[in-house]
């Protein structure tokens, strides 16, 4: 590994832990828990939701931190209902 990519993986590496930092920051600590959850199964999930959050707080719309039902609740919105599949026999 030259300079530039151990220069680049160090980058990376501190961006997402001022992400991590931040979303401990205005999650409490059940609704961080479910964003991990998140990060787990699906990573550009995660992101979208990272960069709501960052737009929400610099409109000055998270005011304190959310609780684990008011990220549940943001995430409804965020996040298209499944679609029920019914499987029917012909």
């Amino acid at each position: 590994m030259d300079a530039e990519q151990f220069e680049e993986v160090r980058r990376l590496r501190e961006l997402e832990l001022r992400k991590r930092l931040f979303a401990q920051q205005v999650l409490s600590a059940e609704a961080f828990e479910r964003l991990a959850n998140i990060r787990a199964a699906n990573g550009e999930l995660y992101e979208q939701i990272i960069e709501l959050l960052l737009a929400l707080k610099q409109a000055g719309r998270l005011q304190g931190r959310l609780s684990d039902g008011e990220f549940r609740k943001l995430l409804e919105r965020v996040i298209p209902a499944k679609r029920e599949t019914k499987i029917t026999r012909k």
